[in-house]
């Protein structure tokens, strides 16, 4: 069986060890297959809103812990950005609200990345912890290949 050509990779960049792994696996493969990599990072407000409704946090705080996301979001998309550029990988990232499976699915889809790449999560923690889900989400309905790193 002949090694698989991936022509675009997508990788999803939450700042968790694991998707920082991911991403330097991704700019490796994207050198590999000479593709270009779009780096995704998710502002995750579905959540964010969840919290306000549930009275969890009031809107101050829902508004200044979205802020916080969002700088480290662009932090890690930087990180990203860096790394491809010092390994001759043609890379654009990619700041998204709202929910994280829908967000990457739809940059998938818009970008026509033929690969995915996520850091790995527990199974087992699916059914509380939020971004365990999400990956899950993705793995569940994505179109294309989905590489989890560990």
């Amino acid at each position: 069986m002949a090694l698989q050509s991936f022509r675009h990779i997508l990788v999803l960049v939450d700042g968790t060890e694991s998707s920082l792994k991911a991403a330097e696996c991704a700019v490796q493969l994207a050198r590999a297959f000479k593709a270009p990599l779009t780096a995704v990072s998710i502002v995750d407000t579905a959540t964010l809103s969840h919290l306000l409704t549930s009275r969890i946090m009031v809107a101050a705080e829902v508004a200044e812990y979205e802020r916080e996301l969002e700088g480290s979001s662009r932090r890690h998309l930087a990180y990203v950005a860096d790394l491809a550029r010092e390994n001759g990988v043609k890379a654009q990232t990619v700041l998204l609200k709202g929910a994280v499976h829908s967000a990457v699915l739809a940059e998938q889809k818009s970008c026509g990345a033929d690969l995915i790449v996520i850091g790995a999560f527990r199974w087992t923690l699916c059914h509380r912890d939020v971004s365990a889900r999400e990956r899950q989400h993705i793995l569940d309905e994505a179109p294309c290949p989905v590489l989890v790193i560990r």
